[in-house]
């Protein structure tokens, strides 16, 4: 019989067993490359490499314990307060973006020198994949934290104060030493297209007390007259007896104060980056007898896109708020509503309603706007959502820096942040100096106030002891019936009825503070006048 010749290399045979023994081997390879992408060194030290990856291992372990011990040692204030340094912010930017270059090098080069030989392309292909897919798990973090960390860092530059001639000199490394209490005076506008000059709709100071946390938000009324001016301000002699002048009552009211007072007497404002918040920071000094430390001036119009950035708010409202109407200009009353906010708890608005609800005054009070912009500023502080800070944060950085300024010096952003923590977890308390309010504590109205006991009733609020009462001048809660319903009275029976739930207004007019809107509609009225506004004793 003759031999059986051998079979040769290329049989089929051999071939497929050649297959079966790189199919573990492949599967060997991607485990590798996944693990040695998401664990730095374990890929190196897998491929032969054992000395080199054993050191990058090391590295990356020392870097993430110390990461976490800085995180167990370090207060979560003082951690926080970090993100108000400029400089902190630039040295974890770098070393965040530093961390996710030799991550994605690393598992690169891990890749390259575990690839089997004569790999074919489409399992090189895959290979590859799975390098991007498990190192953008920690690469994606590790950019985004870096980004946001840059973005902070330009906002604090951008919104931080310029020169003032209104703001205390004080330690920045121990500023509260010598500050028992911190007054930050919030100023709105809804400047924009339509509007002449710049008239405020909102002033609330914020008093802090630094060591308790404990705060009061004090509403202003915008309409507030013959404002007195401090007495170390160049203003004070200028006009003793108030701001007041002839012609319009309008331009010498509190929301004038800002626009007109720098154009009255720009010599006042030599060498101030904003003339018209120093003006206004020296009547409300004047006005309430307290010392206003820092303004922030927020824009109104821009406010919208800050709300919807974060997602939106949840808020309870009290009853329909009109969205879009004003004052009629051709008698007493207001236009139609393009729409309405309605009534309900825990309804979430969009960044056009809030501004609504905030802003909204025919059928309603000046008074009751306050409450409710109060309302809807303690709710945008408690509602943060940490990760809509995290994954929004670029576009609420924009949105702030578009609608904020403020005369708060760079170097105190950090102890203010830390001081947030401890207002966090001390009380809050809110007063409107409304009609009743002048009437109740001053016998007097908003138009002619009597600024002495104004100041002494704010004195008193502000030094209350922690278990005092500082605010029993405020009005009564409405009363409730039998049942338990809130008594609210009945809106005038020539109200347009509210339209249907899915009809979503628009929210780009002006309010009723005297602009043009952009669109008036078919110039139906609602025959309300805004002297006998509907009742709103429960906000929020």
């Amino acid at each position: 019989m003759g031999r059986v010749q051998d079979q040769p290399s290329g049989h089929p045979g051999r071939r497929a067993a050649r297959r079966r023994r790189r199919r573990p081997r492949y599967g060997r390879f991607i485990a590798q490359t996944a693990i040695g992408s998401l664990v730095p060194g374990t890929g190196l030290i897998a491929a032969g490499r054992r000395r080199l990856g054993a050191a990058v291992l090391a590295l990356f372990v020392a870097a993430g314990l110390g990461v976490l011990a800085v995180i167990a040692v370090v207060p979560t204030r003082r951690l926080a307060s970090y993100g108000g340094d400029r400089q902190m912010m630039f040295v974890i930017g770098v070393a965040l973006v530093a961390a996710a270059a030799i991550w994605l090098i690393v598992a690169l080069v891990s890749h390259r020198l575990l690839e089997p030989a004569r790999l074919p392309a489409g399992k090189r292909l895959g290979g590859a994949l799975v390098v991007v897919v498990v190192t953008s798990l920690v690469v994606a973090p590790l950019s985004l934290g870096a980004r946001n960390a840059f973005v902070q860092r330009d906002l604090i530059q951008a919104i931080s104060g310029g020169e003032s001639l209104t703001t205390p000199d004080i330690d920045t490394s121990d500023p509260w030493a010598d500050m028992p209490r911190l007054n930050l005076l919030l100023m709105g506008s809804d400047a924009g297209p339509g509007r002449d000059g710049e008239r405020l709709n909102t002033l609330i100071v914020v008093s802090i007390d630094t060591h308790t946390g404990d705060a009061t938000m004090i509403g202003i009324p915008r309409n507030l007259q013959r404002m007195p001016f401090a007495a170390a301000s160049p203003l004070s002699g200028l006009y003793p007896q108030g701001f007041d002048g002839a012609g319009d009552e309008r331009e010498w009211m509190a929301m004038s104060i800002y626009s007109n007072a720098p154009i009255l007497h720009p010599e006042v404002f030599e060498g101030t980056d904003n003339p018209g918040a120093d003006a206004t920071k020296w009547a409300v000094e004047g006005a309430l007898d307290i010392d206003v430390d820092y303004f922030i001036f927020v824009n109104m119009e821009g406010f919208q896109v800050l709300v919807d950035a974060l997602g939106g708010v949840t808020l309870n409202v009290p009853r329909d708020i009109p969205i879009g109407n004003k004052n009629r200009e051709d008698g007493p009353g207001c236009t139609t509503p393009r729409g309405w906010i309605r009534a309900g708890d825990n309804q979430q608005l969009n960044g056009g309603q809030a501004l609504w609800f905030a802003r909204s005054r025919c059928m309603s009070t000046d008074y009751d706007r306050m409450a409710r912009q109060q309302c809807l500023l303690g709710a945008i502080t408690n509602q943060a959502n940490p990760r809509t800070l995290f994954t929004q944060y670029q576009s609420i950085a924009s949105a702030t820096r578009e609608i904020i300024k403020t005369d708060i010096p760079e170097d105190l952003f950090p102890p203010l942040i830390e001081l947030a923590f401890v207002v966090r977890d001390g009380s809050l308390e809110s007063l409107t100096l409304d009609r009743d309010f002048f009437q109740t504590t001053t016998g007097t109205n908003p138009s002619n106030p009597d600024y002495a006991q104004l100041q002494a009733h704010i004195n008193t609020i502000l030094t209350a002891g922690p278990d005092g009462d500082p605010l029993d001048d405020e009005s009564e809660p409405p009363a409730a019936d039998a049942d338990g319903a809130t008594d609210e009275r009945e809106p005038p029976a020539n109200e347009p009825e509210p339209p249907a739930d899915d009809e979503q207004p628009s929210t780009d007019e002006t309010d009723d503070d005297g602009a043009t809107d952009e669109d008036t509609g078919d110039g139906d009225t609602i025959e309300v006048s805004p002297d006998q506004p509907v009742e709103t004793d429960a906000v929020c």
